[in-house]
C-alpha cells in the first residue's frame, strides 16, 4: 500500500451485507475483487464474508486462513492430547503405583498453556501485516486506506456509530 494514510476500522458482521462500499479499495493495491475473509470457526469451515478489496490482500487472508488450520488441525489436538496424557498421569498416581514428581506437570501445564497461547498468532499476523480479518464478531481492517475509509462513511451514513469508525 506504500506511504498512503491509514486508519484501523471494524465493521460488525450483522452489518456487512448492507454496506456499500467504495470504489476505491480499502486495502489491497491491484484491481478490486471480492475477496472471502474466513471466519474463525473449526478449522474445515468454508463460512467467509466476501469484502471487495484488492487483489493483493488475498495473499494475506490466505496467510492467515493457514495459519488458523495449522492451529485447529495440528496445535488444538496436540492440546488435548497433551492434558488426557496429564490427567491419565494423574489417575495413575492417585490410585496405581505411578508418583511422578510435581516438576513434570508443571512443564506438561506450561507446555499447554504456549500451545493454548499460539491460537493467538493468526490474529496478530493479521494486525501486523495490515490483512482483514474476522474476529468477536467484527469484521477488522488494521490498515485501512483512510480516504476510502471516509468514502465509506459518506456512503453509509446508518452505520451506527462505532461500527466503521478510526480508531
Amino acid at each position: 500500500m506504500g506511504t498512503q494514510e491509514t486508519t484501523p476500522i471494524t465493521i460488525g458482521l450483522h452489518e456487512v451485507s448492507r454496506v456499500r462500499w467504495p470504489r476505491q479499495s480499502l486495502t489491497g493495491d491491484g484491481k478490486q475483487v471480492k475477496v472471502a475473509v474466513p471466519l474463525p470457526r473449526l478449522p474445515w469451515s468454508s463460512a467467509s464474508v466476501e469484502v471487495p478489496m484488492g487483489e493483493s490482500a488475498q495473499a494475506g487472508v490466505d496467510k492467515v486462513t493457514q495459519l488458523r488450520r495449522i492451529f485447529g488441525y495440528v496445535v488444538a489436538p496436540a492440546v488435548i492430547a497433551l492434558f488426557v496424557i496429564a490427567d491419565g498421569l494423574l489417575l495413575w498416581g492417585r490410585f496405581g503405583d505411578f508418583r511422578p514428581d510435581g516438576t513434570l506437570f508443571a512443564v506438561l501445564g506450561v507446555l499447554g498453556v504456549v500451545l493454548i497461547l499460539t491460537g493467538l498468532i493468526p490474529d496478530a499476523v493479521a494486525r501486523a501485516t495490515g490483512t482483514p480479518y474476522v474476529t468477536r464478531g467484527t469484521l477488522r481492517f488494521p490498515r485501512a486506506r483512510t480516504d476510502a475509509v471516509e468514502q465509506l462513511a459518506k456512503l453509509n451514513p446508518q452505520l451506527p456509530l462505532g461500527s466503521a469508525t478510526k480508531v
